[in-house]
């Protein structure tokens, strides 16, 4: 009996030491699990963390893209189109991707008029085009005969503050102008008749024109006849008689090759087209500020490339017209003559309200 009770008593006693070591093994893995939690929450490096963070991050790099659709009607490849294809490279790059730019040129979206339109009603973001009658017609207070003698004068004012309240009207239709640049540069006189050296040269002379009623008043105070001829059909105008002449910058005279089928050129340097930049207004006011930024720097730097890019074009193209045509380059005094004779277009716009004589004062005051 006594040597049972022995073995039961051994027995007890070994099992209560497996049952000690096994809580204090419990005991251990507690106290080293609670040292690891301290060491994540103080490192911040724990898996669950990490997750969190990746989660984050894709769900910062799967945010969609904001479109920006922008149009225009010249052809694929001009110099328009190249500014604005570099307009989309730069906002891309500048942006992180977070504005692409849709570019859609040769009038795929519609003529000027409807792309104008369409940027008033927020169908697309923006678009390179004339049309000032129907955005502003304060705008066209830089197409006034003779307001610039150089190139240089246009870009200083373009690219100023006056250039900023000028364009302030377009606001009132819901559109925004970014920036300004030269629609071709300077504008010259081509004909099958004479060479026009002072305003009775031009008088009777049929001279195409586009539907802008700067250049139709200036023809007609110089005494030309203004003939309307679709500008894709102003080469066999020309070379059927429809029209004697017509008036265009160089850049258009070379693509158009107008050159062929006219004899004499007057480098007349009569007036210059604004290229305004119109956006949206209440999609670029709806960006966040740092974009909106990005928006009209690269609007900007787009114009400034746009112009240089015209530049060169004039130049290569004047090389080839001066193979086929008779140039005439006119001195101060016979340009005076014609600077005389068209005054009475800026009073006319004045005076129609088409332009206030402030912007016109302002201009004349910054070219002194």
């Amino acid at each position: 009996m006594k040597r049972f009770i022995s073995l039961l008593l051994c027995t007890i006693m070994i099992c209560s030491m497996f049952v000690g070591c096994s809580n204090k093994s419990n005991d251990d893995s507690a106290k080293d699990d609670t040292k690891k939690s301290d060491v994540v929450n103080e490192n911040d490096t724990s898996e669950e963390v990490t997750s969190n963070k990746n989660d984050g991050d894709e769900k910062s790099e799967t945010k969609e893209p904001i479109i920006m659709k922008f149009a225009h009607a010249h052809p694929a490849g001009c110099p328009r189109d190249q500014s604005i294809q570099y307009f989309k490279e730069i906002v891309e790059e500048k942006t992180n991707g977070n504005i692409i730019v849709e570019v859609y040129p040769a009038g795929q979206l519609g003529k000027e008029p409807e792309l104008v339109e369409a940027v008033k009603m927020g169908t697309i973001e923006a678009v390179r085009a004339g049309v000032f009658d129907a955005t502003a017609t304060e705008l066209m207070v830089y197409t006034m005969p003779f307001l610039f003698e150089n190139l240089k004068d246009f870009q200083s004012i373009c690219r100023g503050p006056i250039a900023d309240e000028i364009a302030e009207a377009t606001k009132e239709v819901g559109i925004t102008v970014t920036a300004t640049g030269d629609g071709g540069g300077f504008r010259q006189w081509t004909n099958n008749v004479r060479p026009i050296k002072e305003p009775d040269d031009l008088k009777g002379l049929k001279m195409r024109t586009p539907p802008i009623d700067s250049i139709v008043q200036t023809m007609e105070a110089l005494g030309a006849n203004p003939v309307s001829v679709p500008y894709v059909e102003t080469y066999m105008g020309l070379k059927t008689g429809v029209a004697d002449g017509e008036e265009n910058p160089i850049i258009n005279i070379g693509t158009m090759k107008f050159y062929e089928v006219q004899k004499y050129i007057t480098m007349a340097n009569y007036q210059v087209h604004p290229d305004p930049v119109y956006v949206n207004t209440e999609w670029l006011e709806s960006l966040p500020e740092d974009l909106k930024d990005i928006i009209i720097d690269c609007s900007k730097e787009m114009m400034e490339y746009s112009d240089s890019l015209i530049y060169e074009a004039e130049e290569k193209y004047m090389e080839e017209m001066k193979n086929s045509m008779e140039v005439t380059i006119l001195s101060a005094e016979e340009r005076q003559k014609f600077i005389d004779a068209s005054k009475v277009v800026w009073d006319n716009f004045v005076d129609q309200g088409l332009i206030k004589k402030e912007h016109l004062d302002a201009i004349l005051e910054e070219l002194e």
